[in-house]
This record gives C-alpha cells, structure tokens and sequence, in this order.
C-alpha cells in the first residue's frame, strides 16, 4: 500500500513512462485532469508488473486418484511469484520425447491441482510440471512415475505386490468369458451404429416439408429439402481424424447433448478446442439441430466475433463436431461472476464496486456481438436464440456468437413445428406468429444488452409466460436498470419497437455502440450507490417455454 505517488504532466501529453517501479508488485493508477479547478478522478486501473527471474519449480508433487485412464496431480507454488501458468508434460515411460502437454493459465486465483484424462490403461507413465512466468519457463519438478490401473478397475494404485496373484487367478479363470462378452459387445455395437445412422435419416425423413434430410460421408455433409432432394449439395467440413482428438473434462451438458474440452492436433498445430457430440437417446429434434449448427457453421466462414468450426469427425456412429475453446466459458455465467459484492464483499466495499468488469468492457462486449451479428445478417442467416448464455468469451475477452442450432439461412422464416421456445428472448411477431427475420434478432439483442447492464439478470424476472403473451403486444417493455444512461436503454428500446422495419439494423447499432465506447465516458455504471441491489436471478424461468 503506502503513500501515493503523484505525477504532474503539462495538458498536452497523453501517456507517461513510470520508472523504478518493484518486480512482481500489484499497482493502481487512476487520473485527474486540472485546468481552474480539479475534474473527477478517472476509473482505477489495476495492474502487475512483471518478475525479473525465472519462477522457482513447483514443489509438493503429489499424484492420487490413480484409475485405468485418468489421474489427479496436484502442486504448491511459493507465494509472491508471478506465475501466468503451469505446464504439465507426461509421456509412456521408455519414450525419448514427451508427447502430451497441458498449459493451466492462472488468473486471478492459484490453482494447485488437476486431471490427467485419457490415458492408456496399465501403463507406465513419466509426468514433470513446471512453472511459467514473463521470463519463461522453471526448471521441471523431479519427473514422477505414474501407473495407470487395469481397464475398467475401480481401485487406486499401491505400490505393493499384495494381492497380484489372486488377480492373475481371477484374470486367468475368466479369460474366456470375457472373450464371448468382447464378440457380444462388437455385435452389439455393429447393431448400435446401424440402428443409429437409420435413426439419423427418419429424423429428417419424417419431419415437415421445410426440414432437411441428411447424410454423412467422411468429410461431407448433405442436407436435402422436401419436396426438391435434387437441390441437395454436398457441404464440405474439415475432417479431423479420431487419434488426434485427446479428451480432457466436461465444461457442459444437457439432456441430449455434451461439451467436452479437448486437444486437438489440425494442420500439424496442436491446439485446445471444444467438442460438441450428441448423446444417443437424443430427440430427432436434437439431431437436426445439431446437423443444421454444423451446416451453419461451415457456410458462415470465419469471423473474430463468431466461434469457428475447427473440423468434425464421425466415430462408431456418432458425430463430433470440433469448435473453438472459449477460456472464460458463456457470457452468462461470466457476468454473472463478476457480481463481486455476492463472491467478494469486502473487496467491493474496498473498491465501492459492484462488478469486476468497467463501463468499457461491459460496452466492448455488447459491440463484438453487434458486430458479429452484422456479419450474420450481411450473409442472410437468422439465429432464432440470440442471448447471453450463447455468448462465449475467448481469449483476450473478445466475446463470439456460439450455439447455431437454431439458425436459418433465410430472410425470413416461419417455423411449423412445435419446440422448446426462449420467449424471454423473442420478438412479438416471433411469439404471436413463429415467424423470424433478423429484426427479430435485432428484438433479441435489446434483451441480450439487458443481460449485460444487469450482470447477468433475467428478463422480465418474476412474470411469466403467460404474462409476456399478453403483455407485450399492449406495450408493457423492460424498466430500465438503475445503473445505465439512458442513452444505452434507448438504445434497447429501439431494439423493441413493435413494428419490425422500425428497429435498428446491427450495422446502426455497432455505430452507436463505437461512438460510446470511443467517448469513454461511464454508460454503465459499476460502483457501488446507495441502496444498490442486482437485478433478479430465476433460472427455471429462464428455461426455453
């Protein structure tokens, strides 16, 4: 802490060099500007500096929670180093190079502890973990020796021979059962992928007129559209082959479907990559969506503000569809944890702050996704369920439209079939009518600002469905949060205007939003005022109606 240090820099200067400053130390500016009198202090910037040596190994090695293909290794580091991150390297004991390797990126918070995935049942293994800082890499740890247990085993590795032979007796008197329940499970699985690529076409075949038909070879999808099959082209996908997907943890799941983090190796490059794969009672509802996200995804091309496919594969039947990792999660979640007066009191009171995101990167948010939306609507796709949940946050918090399933690539579209609706999300014409157009995403994208000023709020909290239907074609709109100008709530509200050719294009809003955040002024206000309160939370209300 200590007394502050204060700089005088004539009027004419817009930056300044800070000298002497300590190595691996926290510090807080903020700035004042001074004519006849003195104007307010800007917002508290915060910020580190750098280390001046390399980060000491990290110390306490433990490996437990040992099973046929997964492993916990946990670690200590000595308080006061800079660590950006930790990297794990593990090979097969006897190999010359290490052939995987996980980074942990340490943010805010240490993190001492992690799992190994994927790895090959009884089998003798060779981990180091090291350190990672500005200067670069820590001499490893001692290498330690993992050995992974027999497949399927549910006990952990001991290092004594108790018990070894009576497991070669059990092994050896069942040698021959589990040779018939091995021919039985390829039988069955014959049956399973059969049944499951049938499964696949009815989806699509017995679906209404408007639906797609689909097909998939390795490295082309087809979609075709009743009544005219002979429409079908072929959309090609990169293909990612199975021995190049590692799997890693779980960082979503659903009723039919499931996210896993993954390492993926693409064009020679190995990368992080979040992959998409469908569970197998999935509804044909599920599979169609999920095949028309995948169609999406390859005719949109690549965007900064729109998550990119990285390739797909098809495995025993099932379909992986391979996109970018997105580090900080859904924009939902990420607002929502930045309500640091429910995590952190005491630093909010410290810092008279609501929220651990400024005025600048709340805006900055709502403008990559205008921006990503323009570039939705310039190639005449729809999304149908634009809102903060299917946001994702890359690196250098860039957020990217994600979850295509709903998409359309049409001007307009009226849906005919019966399904789970976001209706706290859609336009009037889109609830009275089912019709979507991208004024209807532009109608969305007002409820999605008002995710953002509200840090993660949810709309029309404490009405229902059936209060919405009725409500807002007599004019009833969302108030607006105590926190933000009413510039940025106009902004919403021309976002729901009732007549759609009324409501802005994304290209005007992407402009209003540049004009605010080149002002730099505070639009969305995240210190703490008197009575201060969040907006309300109900997540069974947020489920799709």
């Amino acid at each position: 802490q200590g007394k502050p240090t204060v700089f005088e820099v004539p009027g004419n200067l817009s930056s300044l060099d800070i000298a002497d400053l300590k190595p691996k130390h926290q510090y807080k500016c903020r700035v004042q500007a001074q004519a006849k009198s003195m104007g307010e202090w800007c917002d508290t910037v915060t910020s580190w500096t750098y280390s001046n040596e390399l980060p000491p190994a990290p110390a306490k090695i433990k490996i437990f929670n040992i099973t046929d293909t997964s492993a916990f290794i946990s670690w200590l580091i000595e308080e006061g180093n800079s660590i950006s991150s930790i990297i794990i390297r593990y090979k097969i004991y006897g190999a010359v190079d290490y052939t995987q390797e996980t980074e942990i990126k340490i943010r805010d918070h240490p993190i001492n502890q992690f799992q190994l995935r994927g790895l090959e049942p009884k089998t003798p293994y060779l981990v180091e973990v090291c350190a990672k800082n500005n200067m670069g890499e820590s001499k490893p740890n001692f290498l330690m020796e993992l050995h992974t247990l027999e497949e399927a085993s549910g006990r952990h590795y001991a290092h004594s021979g108790e018990g070894k032979l009576l497991l070669y007796a059990i092994l050896g008197s069942a040698g021959m059962t589990c040779l018939t329940i091995l021919i039985a499970f390829c039988i069955v699985l014959h049956f399973k992928r059969h049944n499951f690529q049938r499964r696949m076409v009815q989806a699509f075949q017995n679906s209404s007129r408007e639906e797609p038909v689909i097909q998939f070879n390795s490295g082309t999808l087809t979609l075709s559209r009743k009544p005219k099959p002979h429409l079908a082209m072929p959309i090609v996908y990169p293909v990612l082959q199975w021995d190049d997907i590692k799997f890693e943890d779980i960082i979503g799941e659903g009723n039919f479907g499931q996210v896993l983090k993954a390492r993926i190796k693409k064009d020679g490059l190995k990368m992080n990559a979040a992959i998409k794969r469908m569970k197998e009672y999935a509804s044909k509802d599920d599979h169609r969506d999920f095949a028309g996200e995948l169609e999406v995804l390859c005719k949109l091309g690549h965007h900064p503000n729109i998550i990119n496919l990285l390739g797909a594969c098809e495995h025993r039947g099932y379909l992986y569809v391979a996109i970018e990792f997105a580090p900080h999660g859904n924009l939902l979640d990420f607002l929502r944890n930045s309500r640091v007066l429910e995590t952190d009191p005491a630093y909010a009171i410290e810092h008279s702050t609501a929220s651990t995101l400024t005025s600048q990167q709340l805006l900055q948010f709502a403008a990559d996704v205008a921006k990503g939306m323009d570039y939705l609507s310039q190639k005449q796709f729809i999304h149908r369920d634009l809102a903060a949940r299917n946001i994702l946050v890359g690196d250098n918090y860039v957020a990217k439209i994600a979850d295509f399933g709903l998409s359309r690539g049409k001007e307009v579209y009226v849906k005919k079939t019966m399904g789970r609706l976001p209706v706290r999300w859609m336009a009037i014409e889109s609830l009275n009518y089912s019709v979507y157009t991208t004024n209807s995403d532009v109608w969305s994208y007002g409820v999605l600002l008002w995710e953002i000023v509200s840090l993660g709020g949810t709309p029309y909290c404490g009405m229902s469905c059936a209060e919405l239907y009725e409500k807002l074609p007599q004019g009833y709109r969302m108030e607006k949060p105590l926190n933000c100008v009413g510039e940025v709530y106009e902004l919403m509200r021309q976002c729901w205007r009732e007549k759609p050719y009324e409501r802005p294009t994304f290209a005007q809003i992407l402009v209003s939003l540049n004009r605010m955040l080149e002002e730099r002024k505070t639009y969305v206000n995240t210190t703490l005022f008197e009575k201060f309160t969040y907006a309300g939370i109900d997540c069974s209300a947020e489920e799709a109606g």
